[in-house]
């Protein structure tokens, strides 16, 4: 063996990149191969063989008899298992596989107050649906050195559930008192208030992701706000006061500035507790936001004032915008009224239009948005700097309103060449767009354009099963981007789209004239 070979940096480089390998099977064999070829290898190779488990199993496996939960753990055993336990970094529990953890109280009760059973533990990530609290000694997860807290309890409701949420707040608790590294939590499911305020003495939280049904109080939220270094940030915004929720956030920001540090949040909301939100966002901070509608049915014009707000605070620094605008028309009680305004329109997105940084903007309704030739040359002034545009949402067919479902588009391949003059770094485009309406030939024939970052054109249509010109229309793609590497008609089949495909590939391979 070559003598580098032995240095124990070297060997970790190599076990580092043996640890990259996507194949998380193959890496674990590799490590096991290395931990049996000599005695200075094995430790680094256990190291690594041992640094994340998908659950406890294995440890457990190290004990014998491992399911007699009545049994004490003798001395060499649990030394054992503490060897190995030493070397796991993260870990995960599944709740199917709960039952192999009935000895784990033993094992609690052998190990000393002072230390933890998993003292180089830096994540957890355990999904709880199924499970009861007394199925689980959430203290088996404990450690000083924890960084990263995963926990999934579902959206079930039952009186077992109660006792697992009292049992989650009791560990968030102990783990707010004892590791101080924490810097990452994600919560999902129903949960209860009680689990949730435990959240509010992590102030040194780095991302916080609170999904599901749980109900945040403006209080909590306003606690939250408050964390210095909270940096990224999911919240549900559903059910909450608004009027509460104002109140509770101007009355915050009275004695302290409001996520000082916040650069990405997803929350989920209704108009009003959306614009009573943004008004507290750090001016100046927040470069990628992903806003989600309550689904609740009302008319799209609901969100301009939000939005106007969102830009006042954010002008300077958001280049990532999404928009999730979809609408649950089981909540339609009168048909024959329904549906609202559901279609954005320019003015609906009017003042997005401070957003001059925006790189990335996704728009994904419940129908296309109405947008024509002469929007979509506004929109391209907006945001010189874009780089992803995607306007399509494929329609919703439900309740049988095919008239206002089917609207036809008014956008034309014409504002193919306008989006190219004006967004040159444009890579991703998505447009409902009315093919059969082409823009009358030039005369002369317009110069192909240098746009050659468009990889990727989704155009989305309605109307099906029209004739068009397949040359023509692969020429109008053609002269504004000549570099794509991929054309998605979102169209229906009834529609020659594979010719449009074939022409645009026969353009690309000769000149056209200039």
């Amino acid at each position: 063996m070559h003598p580098v070979l032995l240095l124990d940096e070297v060997l970790r480089i190599v076990l580092d990149n043996i640890d990259s390998d996507s194949n998380r099977s193959s890496a674990l064999k590799t490590f096991y191969c290395i931990a049996t070829v000599c005695r200075a290898w094995k430790d680094p190779a256990l190291d690594y063989l041992w640094a994340s488990l998908a659950s406890m199993d294995p440890l457990l496996a190290l004990l014998p008899n491992h399911d007699a939960s009545h049994r004490p753990v003798p001395s060499d055993d649990l030394s054992q298992f503490h060897a190995y336990a030493s070397r796991v970094r993260n870990v995960g529990q599944n709740s199917c596989s709960l039952p192999k953890l009935k000895r784990c109280p033993c094992i609690v009760d052998g190990t000393s107050s002072a230390s933890a059973l998993l003292p180089s533990l830096r994540s957890v990530r355990l999904v709880l649906k199924d499970a009861a609290s007394q199925q689980l000694p959430l203290t088996l997860y404990l450690s000083r050195n924890l960084q990263s807290i995963s926990v999934d309890v579902g959206f079930r409701s039952s009186k077992g559930t109660l006792g697992l949420h009292e049992a989650l707040r009791t560990y968030l608790d102990a783990v707010a008192r004892i590791a101080g590294n924490l810097r990452h939590l994600r919560l999902r499911g129903q949960l209860s208030d009680r689990v949730i305020n435990s959240i509010t003495s992590m102030r040194d939280l780095r991302s916080l992701y609170l999904c599901g049904g749980s109900h945040l109080m403006p209080r909590t939220l306003a606690s939250i706000a408050g964390f210095p270094n909270l940096e990224d940030l999911r919240v549900q915004l559903d059910c909450i006061n608004i009027a509460d929720l104002a109140e509770t956030l101007v009355s915050a920001s009275s004695n302290t500035t409001l996520f000082p540090s916040l650069r990405n949040l997803r929350v989920r909301a209704s108009p009003a507790a959306a614009e009573a939100f943004f008004r507290h966002l750090p001016a100046g901070k927040l470069r990628t936001l992903y806003l989600e509608s309550d689904l609740k049915p009302r008319s799209v014009d609901t969100w301009t004032p939000a939005l106007a707000v969102l830009a006042e605070r954010t002008h300077a620094t958001l280049a990532d915008l999404s928009l999730e605008v979809l609408t649950s028309f089981c909540e339609a009680f009168d048909h024959a009224a329904f549906p609202p305004k559901l279609h954005f329109t320019l003015s609906t997105l009017a003042p997005l239009a401070r957003l001059v940084h925006l790189r990335r903007f996704i728009l994904d309704a419940s129908v296309p948005p109405d947008l024509g030739d002469s929007d979509l040359a506004s929109v391209a002034c907006w945001w010189p700097e874009i780089e992803e545009l995607s306007l399509w949402s494929r329609p919703v067919e439900v309740f049988d309103f095919p008239a206002y479902f089917t609207m036809l588009p008014r956008a034309t391949p014409a504002s193919l060449a306008m989006l190219a003059a004006h967004c040159p770094r444009l890579c991703l485009l998505g447009l409902p767009m009315d093919v059969a309406v082409l823009p009358p030939p030039a005369h002369p024939p317009q110069a192909v354009p240098s746009h050659t970052t468009l990889a990727r054109l989704t155009i989305g249509c309605v109307r099906v099963g029209k004739m068009i010109d397949p040359a023509s229309v692969a020429e109008c793609i053609y002269r504004a981007f000549p570099a794509l590497e991929e054309i998605e008609f979102d169209c229906g089949d009834d529609t020659s789209w594979t010719d449009v495909l074939e022409c645009y590939s026969a353009l690309a391979t000769r000149t056209l004239p200039v």
